[in-house]
């Protein structure tokens, strides 16, 4: 199986919060497709609690689509891990922009009121949100300098990587519980 992109990152080098640019792609026809990496939670010492990640995912795709008007944003979603969420834009918008962009997103966050679509007819697990908890992270990545991440000094060679996963679970905080 090939070594996917996202994994040639050292994640134990990756600040929080944080922009990246995970990749770039031409469509057939000449449109340059961006991936960022937004992270939110430092990986293997933060990750989002799973109602609050719903959560944001609601709200932070909707936001980010407000608030990044020059660009036509084709999806939104969350990673696995719980650390962030990967954006695929048409064109190459600047870092500030997405800086910008990410920080007006959870200002937005801080001030709603009720979850979008979290119903039974359009969310597959409407029971499982928690906006007070999204509002944390919010307030997390406010108190916090949204980073621009540099993929030279992410790179990591995979041939240098013991086989296990030593972290302690005890010491991973919680965002949004």
């Amino acid at each position: 199986m090939p070594m996917l992109d996202s994994f040639l990152v050292d994640h134990v080098k990756m600040p929080s919060p944080g922009v990246r640019v995970a990749k770039k792609m031409k469509t057939p026809k000449g449109d340059t497709i961006t991936v960022y990496d937004l992270r939110f939670a430092k990986p293997n010492v933060e990750i989002i609690d799973e109602k609050a990640m719903h959560t944001l995912e609601h709200l932070f795709a909707g936001y980010m689509r407000d608030n990044l008007p020059n660009y036509e944003i084709i999806d939104i979603s969350p990673m696995g891990c719980r650390t962030g969420f990967y954006m695929s834009v048409i064109g190459e918008p600047e870092d500030k922009e997405i800086v910008e962009a990410f920080r007006k997103s959870m200002q937005n966050i801080l001030k709603t009121n009720e979850i979008p679509e979290a119903n039974i007819y359009q969310c597959g697990s409407c029971y499982m949100h928690s906006l007070e908890g999204a509002k944390k992270v919010a307030k997390h990545i406010l108190n916090n300098e949204i980073v621009i991440m540099n993929n030279e000094s992410l790179a990591l060679n995979p041939k240098n990587i013991p086989n296990d996963c030593n972290v302690d679970v005890s010491k991973i905080k919680f965002l949004g519980k």
